[in-house]
């Protein structure tokens, strides 16, 4: 027999490496052309792809708009598809005479997956019906005894995006649709050097032609011509071992539906996977010398030879391939490079961090590289900028692939016996698997500094509120009164952006039996939006304060009520595990302003984000400031028990999971809201002190003890407080209480400035910060486990009587042809206490929202308590 098929190593190109030898198992592990100097060419594919709606506002006007792509793999065509959806002009450069890919198969990871989900057009479908879903991987020995198998299920609901098994042609010809028929295709086009100036780069061709374009983008592969201008000759690595890979049809299975086998071996090794109606994607990988493995010599009788007394099956594949179907690789990479690029030039997969195929993340990596540079060239100020950041964040995951690729590798191809012994035995216990979980999770856009990806686990604060919402709805929502022909479509425009803009809105949480919660990303679906054609917007609250979200669906809904010809009331309800205050309403401006551009294309992520724990300052970080932290807040609720506080009683016992929450609302407006705030002046004291001071003496009221102390627990707004303080795009719960022992007895303004004074001195000492450290030892278990946290919040906790305030005065009058007014929050209660009272400053009216939890507090009650404190308000707002 002759000589295998041997491809020179292209990197993540056409005609390109393996991204791995075999799929990685699952388990732990006006529109401007381009500057082209040159015509067409005859034979030239021109490829349009979709025309987004892109509203300034809605992208930033990056003066980005046109790009040169260098290699038509996978990583140049999902660069091409992504920047085109980010509105700009792609031409790719592919030096062969036809876009082609080489005939082998790979694995899709979930994080590839997710990543192209941002790009929303529909490439994951396309994926799974061209290739096979990876179901399950099976790890044997060379005579076909099985060390373990492994369920892909699991993973892939943690991870949230399936894996997927397919040939690379088929995966490149779904990704050069995707790039839809406008995109300009160069074909023959061998650059061989690139020049820059102030505000454009130009790249020569072998040919003589030129072109010029914003920005150049190196995805030409592991020999990349815009790596070598930009970092000189460098040394490929040799990973001392070569790979066979090849594309099959047989019409008996080798292997299960969706499974995938490794044979492990001593310095080889052999896989199978399945990619559905016959189809098979086999490799093989033998240890030799780098010499050998970059020009290997042998045939199929060899490779025969060398799989001799292996599993049965595995003869009967390498004899039923055509040897001109056979492909024979070197295992190469670089070390993991730190710099990329410069100026308007950078690099992208093979040709940034060509890596060993063992992570099999070669493709993946360049499908994240494309879509992370196309968001970054969307919505920075600058073409540097953008580029550097882009790189910013892309470099520190290259190096764990780049590293980790190598050391695995070493281990699956090492010849040592003692060492082939103890990975066999690893491989074949219960934590035997070969991969971890990071490389398959999608890092998303986040700051590499502050790592948000998903999946992760719920922080404590999270978790709390996740749990109290399991137990009994605690929902939080937000309603904003639009004057103009606002349409249901218009509001579902501006879902759509939202829901693409937030990452935490395409997420799910999963737990083990309410064990463990995890945030899981999973594919983007609609809000949901219930029209209410006619009525108040009040008659909602009840409804949206009580009905759970579905199972699966977003953790976010809208309503929109009529509430008269041209007048609107948007509700938008959410859930406390990732929204307070700031957030829903921050939600309800965007929905308004996507809604308002009608934009319908690519919307700039804004990442997620760790935790709130994770975002405190550094003292309570460390173990030594949070018991410090601790130790000062046990002694100073022990001061406060001196006060003898006196707390509101439940009219009866509800179990925890019967609570329910309703709202009663007041407003105090007009002429007497402006009595308020001039009284507010007067007396040298903010508008939420005097209300603070009021809810005592309505508490003073319903208890009938109007000397007493009661603790007001105040729900502090503590985005400002974090070591670096968010603004109010970021989605999150960012509010925790600090209990203010209140007097009812004095004088009103004389109780709101010592309140306010006293309350500021709490918040200065971070005491609500250091109140979130407590919850760790709140939280049950389970959801199913918590009586006896709300036994103790019954008896101590903070949500006896509280309030949240905010100042909603700089919300928009105006969001393109709507007139804004009314912007207010209502929040429900659940099992953290007895009741909220929601406070909005706004311009022309103090909203008064008192969520309370049914049963617990009787609505005769509820009413007469808040009539108590617009009464006290209105009688000294009159003085």
């Amino acid at each position: 027999m002759g000589r295998l098929r041997r491809r020179a190593v292209r990197g993540d190109r056409g005609a390109g490496r393996p991204s791995h030898p075999g799929p990685a198992p699952a388990g732990r592990r006006g529109r401007r052309p381009a500057r082209a100097i040159a015509r067409p060419r005859p034979g030239e594919r021109r490829l349009n792809r979709p025309n987004p709606v892109i509203q300034q506002g809605i992208i930033v006007n990056s003066p980005v708009k046109s790009a040169i792509v260098v290699g038509a793999g996978i990583g140049g065509l999902t660069a091409a598809a992504a920047l085109g959806r980010a509105g700009i002009d792609v031409v790719l450069c592919e030096r062969g005479p036809r876009l082609r890919a080489a005939g082998f198969g790979l694995s899709l990871q979930s994080n590839a997956m997710n990543a192209l989900r941002t790009l929303g057009l529909g490439i994951e479908d396309e994926l799974l019906r061209v290739g096979g879903r990876a179901l399950s991987a099976t790890y044997r020995r060379p005579d076909g005894t099985v060390m373990r198998r492994v369920d892909v299920a699991p993973t892939e609901a943690l991870l949230g995006a399936p894996a997927v098994v397919l040939a690379r042609p088929d995966l490149h010809e779904v990704l050069l649709n995707a790039c839809g028929d406008d995109l300009r295709v160069e074909l023959g086009a061998e650059v061989v050097g690139f020049t820059e100036t102030a505000d454009a780069v130009t790249v020569e061709l072998a040919d003589g032609r030129a072109l010029s374009a914003d920005v150049l983008i190196g995805a030409d592969g592991i020999n990349s011509a815009i790596r070598k201008q930009l970092h000189g000759s460098e040394p490929i690595r040799s990973g001392e071992f070569v790979c066979w890979l090849a594309l099959a049809q047989f019409d008996r299975r080798f292997v299960e539906e969706g499974e995938s086998v490794q044979y492990w071996g001593t310095g080889q090794r052999f896989g199978i996977s399945d990619l559905g109606a016959g189809r098979i994607y086999w490799w093989g990988t033998q240890t030799t010398t780098a010499e050998l493995a970059a020009d290997w010599p042998h045939g199929k009788d060899d490779l025969l030879a060398r799989f001799a007394g292996w599993a049965p099956g595995i003869a009967e594949i390498i004899s039923g391939t055509p040897e001109s179907d056979i492909l024979a690789l070197p295992a190469q990479d670089r070390p993991a490079a730190t710099e990329w690029g410069r100026g308007r030039v950078t690099l992208l997969g093979d040709a940034a961090h060509p890596m060993l195929p063992s992570f099999g993340q070669g493709a993946n990596a360049a499908i994240e590289d494309a879509v992370v540079l196309a968001h970054a060239l969307a919505t920075e100020p600058d073409a540097e900028t953008a580029l550097r950041g882009y790189e910013q964040r892309r470099i520190p995951r290259s190096v764990m692939f780049v590293e980790g690729s190598r050391r695995l590798g070493e281990l699956e191809q090492t010849t040592d016996p003692e060492r082939v012994a103890a990975r066999d035995a690893y491989m074949s216990s219960e934590a035997g698997h070969t991969r971890s979980l990071e490389p398959m999770t999608w890092p998303g856009f986040g700051d590499p500094e502050t790592p948000g990806a998903l999946p992760r686990p719920l922080s404590p604060l999270e978790r709390w509120h996740w749990t109290a919402d399991q137990v009994a709805p605690l929902h939080i929502l937000s309603r904003v009164r639009v004057t103009g022909d606002l349409t249901a479509d218009a509001v579902r425009t501006g879902l759509a952006g939202l829901v693409r803009r937030h990452p935490m809105l395409h997420v799910l949480v999963r737990s083990d039996d309410g064990r463990d919660p995890q945030f899981v990303p999973v594919a983007v679906q609609p809000i949901p939006l219930r029209e209410v054609t006619s009525g108040a917007w009040t008659a909602e609250l009840d409804t949206e304060l009580r009905d759970r979200f579905a199972p699966g669906a977003p953790l976010l809904r809208a309503t929109l009520v009529t509430a008269a010809p041209g007048v609107h009331d948007l509700i938008l309800t959410s859930v406390y595990t990732i929204a307070d205050a700031v957030t829903i309403l921050s939600f309800a401006r965007q929905v308004l302003e996507f809604a308002a551009d009608g934009a319908v294309g690519w919307v700039p992520e804004v990442p997620a984000l760790p935790g709130p724990e994770a975002l405190l300052p550094t003292e309570f970080q460390d173990p030594e400031g949070k018991r410090a932290a601790l130790a000062g807040l046990m002694a100073a609720a022990e001061a406060d028990q001196e006060l003898e506080p006196v707390r509101l009683a439940a009219d009866a016992e509800v179990a925890p999971g019967d609570r329910l929450s309703r709202a009663t609302r007041r407003v105090l407006g007009g002429p007497e809201y402006q009595a308020l705030l001039s009284a507010c002046r007067e007396h040298g004291v903010l508008p939420q002190s005097v209300v603070a001071a009021a809810l005592a003496q309505a508490a003073a009221a319903d208890t009938g003890v109007p000397q007493a102390h009661y603790p007001v627990g105040v729900s502090v707004l503590f985005r400002e407080h974090l070591a670096r303080p968010l603004d109010d795009r970021h989605t999150g719960a960012y509010q925790a209480m600090i209990a203010v022992p209140t007097p009812a007895g004095p004088p009103l303004w004389e109780v709101a400035a010592g309140f306010e004074a006293e309350y500021g001195a709490r918040v200065a000492q971070r005491r609500h910060l250091a109140g979130l450290l407590g919850i760790e030892y709140l939280l049950p278990e389970t959801p199913a486990q918590a009586d006896a946290a709300v036994a103790q919040l019954d008896a101590r906790g903070p949500g006896n009587l509280c309030m949240t305030v905010l100042d909603t005065r700089d919300f928009p009058s105006r969001i393109g042809q709507w007139d804004i007014e009314g912007a207010e929050f209502v929040s429900g209660m659940s099992i953290s206490g007895l009741l909220m009272l929601t406070v909005g400053i706004g311009a022309d009216e103090l909203s008064l929202n008192l969520g309370y939890v049914a049963g617990l507090l009787s609505a005769e009650r509820a009413d007469a308590l808040v009539g108590a404190l617009v009464s006290a308000l209105r009688v000294d707002a009159s003085v």
